[in-house]
């Protein structure tokens, strides 16, 4: 299964411990950290502080002035990395993120989709999110197809669907339902399969021959790509 890597602009410089809760510090040369009430052990990388970096967050989401100044003037960058098996262990790594967060770090930069949030930004969504996902997955559009970019660390192949289909949100929340149904909910992957989409009705799954991605690109998702067609 492909791993997943976030990472975070945090306020104490590379060579430095950085505190996320009052029994656990990620050292300068730390290799690895389990952060309480997560069992997902993250690998870790301290890298010097990135310049710029709060453009990469503009392009996801509206930030503010001062959000972008802290973002900017971070000391340093913490990843971490790790994989995902279950929908529990999801709901455990996103509560590592939060504690993260709160221990100072200014947003978080999901590589895997290219997903960026800053620190409120991400409470706020996974506060309101219908699904334990919904921060993990990203949206690409091309003339005629909306895709998924993200779930290759979920083990899964990414999820299309025909703009015909309907207005954007209601594309996105469709995607979103059936990555849910099949990451979640154990519903098969393979072509061919039915999922239920709600109110949104049921769709069928249909690989795609060809990926809008070159091999070697990180959107790249090794699993494929299934298109959402409605019965």
């Amino acid at each position: 299964m492909n791993r997943f890597v976030l990472a975070f602009p945090i306020p104490v410089a590379v060579t430095e411990p950085f505190k996320i809760t009052d029994v656990v510090s990620v050292g300068a040369d730390a290799k690895n950290v389990l952060v309480p009430g997560c069992n997902v052990r993250f690998d870790v990388v301290r890298n010097a502080p990135a310049a710029g970096l709060s453009d990469i967050f503009k392009e996801h989401n509206e930030i503010s002035a001062e959000e972008a100044s802290a973002i900017d003037s971070h000391k340093s960058l913490l990843f971490l990395l790790g994989s995902l098996k279950s929908a529990d262990e999801l709901r455990m790594v996103n509560a590592a993120i939060l504690k993260v967060l709160a221990a100072g770090a200014t947003g978080v930069y999901m590589q895997q989709s290219g997903t960026a949030w800053a620190a409120d930004a991400f409470r706020e969504e996974l506060g309101d999110a219908e699904f334990p996902m919904d921060t993990w997955i990203n949206f690409m559009e091309s003339a005629d197809v909306l895709y998924t970019l993200g779930l290759e660390v979920f083990g899964l192949p990414d999820l299309c669907i025909s703009r015909t289909n309907g207005a954007q949100e209601d594309l996105e929340n469709i995607l979103s339902v059936v990555a849910d149904s099949i990451f979640v909910d154990g519903v098969s992957s393979k072509s061919g399969t039915e999922v239920d989409a709600g109110d949104a009705g049921v769709f069928t799954l249909r690989a795609e021959t060809k990926s809008p991605f070159a091999k070697d690109a990180p959107e790249f998702n090794r699993q494929g790509i299934m298109r959402l067609v409605r019965m």
